[in-house]
């Protein structure tokens, strides 16, 4: 009973502060702390959500560097294809960590499947 209170204010925590987790980079961090202790449909959804939410901020953030790395080939500067390409190579980035939370946002659905 101790335990799942202590999940719960876990998962609200995480759940009200999602910038909070991510920030954490640490082995103590919130997030993982959470995810080693998830066995509940809820808390394996609240990753899930998390996940997810982290997915769209990545491909949120690759869309802004992709628009940057036009805007930059657009410049006066000497140096625009070397900007335009550090754009792109950050896009590129974001991309795959919006895939990889993706998948991880799957694999928790998939446990809080296992877990109802």
């Amino acid at each position: 009973m101790t335990r799942q209170i202590a999940i719960g204010l876990l998962l609200g925590a995480l759940a009200l502060a999602p910038g909070f987790a991510g920030a954490q980079q640490d082995s103590g961090s919130l997030e993982q702390l959470v995810a080693e202790t998830a066995d509940t449909k809820a808390e394996h959804q609240a990753l899930a959500k998390d996940y997810t939410e982290k997915a769209a901020d990545a491909r949120a953030l690759a869309s802004r560097h992709q628009s940057m790395g036009r805007a930059y080939l657009g410049s006066k500067s000497g140096n625009k294809q070397a900007f335009t390409n550090h754009c792109e190579r950050i896009a590129e980035q974001q991309r795959g960590m919006a895939k990889e939370f993706e998948a991880l946002a799957k694999l928790h659905e998939d446990e809080a499947k296992k877990a109802e």
